[in-house]
Parts: structure tokens; C-alpha cells; sequence
């Protein structure tokens, strides 16, 4: 069984790179390398997150959604800040983890995902221990 942090590891925060690198070159038309800065990544990770090449299985969805989207939106505006707030970015990357377990994101690449009564994640999002 792997926890939902590990899924939200392994499929959420590469498709929150993918878009908002994105964001951030293609739209507000930063230098990968400055976007590498910003979100503390290479340049070379950068290149393939909004390639394509790292990160995709989940971006669909994160765009679909519209509390996702409009948390992805405030990421942004934080990281186009001069000097970004690591205060301010932190709850921001907590609640896109929320909102992923919250609706239902994780399923697919969940080892419970065939019950149809799961509701680890909801339970966990809301009470915290899952109590």
C-alpha cells in the first residue's frame, strides 16, 4: 500500500511543475533558466516538464479542476514575484495536495482504487489522522 503523500509525490507535483512552468515561460515569457530558479530546479528539469517529457499523467486533471486551477494561478503570482515567499508557496503546494485527495485525482495509481467504498484520502484530507 503506498500512502496518499507518496502518490501526490510521485504523480501530483510533477503535473503542478509541468503547468506552472508552463505558465511562467510560455504566458509570462520567463527564461527557463529563470523559471529553474524560481522553482528550484535545473534548467535541463525545467526543459522536460514542459516538454512533456516529465511529469503528464496528471495534468489533465489538475486543469479541469477549478479549485486547482485557481490555486495553480495564485503559485504563480507567487513565483513571479521578485523574492518569492517560501511562507506563501508551502500552504499553497499543501492545498493542491488537499484538493488531489479531495477529488478523487489519486484512484487511478492507488492500490485500493477497485473498492468502491475507499475513502482513505477524503478521510485523511478532512480529519487529518484519518480519525
Amino acid at each position: 500500500m503506498k500512502p496518499p503523500c507518496m502518490l501526490v509525490t510521485a504523480h501530483v507535483l510533477p503535473a503542478v511543475r509541468v503547468i506552472v512552468a508552463r505558465n511562467l515561460i510560455e504566458i509570462h515569457e520567463l527564461k527557463p533558466v529563470i523559471v529553474a530558479s524560481k522553482m528550484g530546479l535545473t534548467p535541463a528539469a525545467v526543459t522536460q516538464y514542459v516538454s512533456g517529457v516529465r511529469g503528464g499523467k496528471l495534468v489533465d486533471a489538475l486543469q479541469k479542476s477549478r479549485k486547482m486551477k485557481r490555486i495553480l494561478d495564485r503559485l504563480t503570482r507567487e513565483l513571479l514575484k521578485t523574492q518569492s515567499d517560501t511562507y506563501a508557496v508551502m500552504p499553497l503546494i499543501c492545498e493542491l495536495c488537499r484538493i488531489a485527495r479531495e477529488e478523487h485525482m489519486l484512484c487511478d495509481f492507488c492500490d485500493f482504487s477497485e473498492a468502491e467504498d475507499c475513502d482513505i484520502c477524503a478521510r485523511i484530507s478532512t480529519h487529518g489522522t484519518g480519525r
